[in-house]
C-alpha cells in the first residue's frame, strides 16, 4: 500500500472517530438549550461525556497527523509544502481543541454554563479553516480532482463566514471534509 493511502486512512480514521464523538447519544447536549438541562443530562452519563470527549480530542489529532502524512507522501509535487503548513496548522488548532475537550470534561458546569475560556475553541476553529483551505488549494496545484480542492476552499470559507456570523461552528462539519480529502487523497494514492 503506498504511503498517501496510508495517510489517507489516517486521515479517515481520525474524521470517522471525531464524527462517532459528534453522534454519539451524548452530544445531544448540544441541541439543548438550558444550561441547566444540558448540565443533567451530562451528570446522568459523566462516563459517555469524557468517552466522547476523549473521542473528539483524539479524532482531530489522528486527522491532523494523517495531513502531516500526506505531507511526507507528496515530496516534489507542485505546493506540496503547504500540506505541511496546513499539517502544522492542523496539529496546533488540535492541541488547542484537546485542551478545551479537557476543560470541558473537567468541568462541565463551566461549560454548560459558557464561562470557560473561548480562546482554546476559536483558535482551534480558524486554524482547522485554514488548513482546509490551504490544503484545496494544494489539491487543485498537484493534480487532484479540481472539485476536491475546489470543495475544500468553498466549504472552508463558507464555514468560516457562518463562523463569524454565528459566533459558533459544530466542529462536525470539519470531519465531513475530512472524509472527502481521505476519500481523495485514498483514490490519488
Amino acid at each position: 500500500m503506498s504511503s498517501l493511502k496510508v495517510s489517507a486512512i489516517v486521515i479517515l480514521i481520525g474524521s470517522v472517530l471525531f464524527l462517532i464523538a459528534a453522534f454519539s447519544p451524548i452530544s445531544r447536549i448540544f441541541g439543548i438549550a438550558s444550561a441547566q438541562a444540558r448540565l443533567q443530562v451530562i451528570s446522568a452519563s459523566p462516563t459517555a461525556w469524557a468517552v466522547a470527549q476523549v473521542l473528539f480530542a483524539i479524532g482531530a489529532i489522528v486527522a491532523g497527523i494523517g495531513v502531516l502524512l500526506a505531507a511526507i507522501a507528496l515530496p516534489g509535487r507542485p505546493s506540496s509544502s503547504l500540506v505541511y503548513v496546513a499539517a502544522v496548522l492542523l496539529l496546533v488548532g488540535a492541541a488547542a481543541w484537546s485542551w478545551h475537550v479537557y476543560l470541558r470534561a473537567a468541568d462541565p458546569r463551566a461549560f454548560t454554563d459558557g464561562t470557560l475560556p473561548a480562546w482554546h475553541f476559536i483558535l482551534y476553529n480558524v486554524l482547522t479553516l485554514a488548513a482546509l483551505a490551504i490544503i484545496g488549494f494544494a489539491l487543485l496545484r498537484m493534480g487532484f480532482p479540481a472539485w476536491s480542492g475546489w470543495l475544500l476552499i468553498a466549504g472552508s470559507i463558507l464555514l468560516f463566514v457562518l463562523y463569524v456570523i454565528l459566533k459558533d461552528m459544530p466542529p462536525l462539519v470539519y470531519y465531513i471534509l475530512g472524509l472527502v480529502l481521505g476519500v481523495v487523497l485514498f483514490r490519488g494514492g
